[in-house]
């Protein structure tokens, strides 16, 4: 089994979440992030795409967890996401892979108002709250 390892970038203002979505073969929604090119460190790949898709400067970035699942995307790849709490400079706007983004709040995430990728849904989000973060 391929394992794959992600950067996930927590990124709240205002008591809300920011999520992104991809092209429109993706329904779901995700914390912006993505893999390390060659020998990036887990900062240089996190400033790298949140530059890359949503135009924002990465300021800080403080290491939450790592969570294991199944890639949501590809068979038979397990997929590490490490996660980060990120501080950003700037303002979103879409860029490469990225078609819109939506800031969540706890409200919109108890109503289900959008469809996240399972672990961001099932695992991220609820530790962000048990740890009183968002």
């Amino acid at each position: 089994m391929k394992i794959r390892t992600r950067l996930a970038a927590i990124i709240i203002k205002d008591k809300k979440m920011l999520l992104v979505k991809g092209h429109k073969k993706f329904k779901e929604y995700w914390t912006p992030g993505g893999r390390p090119e060659q020998e990036e460190s887990d900062k240089e790949t996190l400033s790298r795409e949140l530059k890359e898709e949503i135009n924002v400067e990465l300021v800080d970035s403080k290491f939450f967890k790592e969570y294991i699942c199944d890639s949501p995307y590809i068979p038979d790849v397990k997929s590490i996401s490490k996660v980060y709490i990120t501080k950003i400079k700037g303002d979103p706007k879409p860029g490469a892979e990225i078609t819109e983004y939506v800031w969540m709040s706890r409200k919109d995430f108890e109503n289900k108002k959008y469809f996240l990728v399972d672990v961001t849904q099932k695992e991220i989000i609820p530790d962000l709250i048990k740890e009183g973060i968002f």
